[in-house]
């Protein structure tokens, strides 16, 4: 938790000279979540590009 309030407070990853690092966990995470949209049977394109549509019109876009 107190990584995150830390990246939370910078709006940043809080580690320095770790580009390589954060790439790496983004990917990851992105991995999970598409092995979880297929595992539950969804389509994360279909998800995705709703969320898009439906946060454009929130910021009136």
């Amino acid at each position: 938790m107190v990584g995150r309030n830390i990246m939370a407070q910078q709006k940043r990853w809080p580690k320095t000279n770790s580009q390589t690092e954060l790439e790496y966990k983004l990917g990851e995470n992105i991995w999970w979540l598409v092995v979880l949209a297929e595992r539950s049977g969804i389509d994360i394109r279909s998800a995705i590009g709703n969320f898009l549509t439906s946060t454009e019109q929130l910021l009136g876009k």
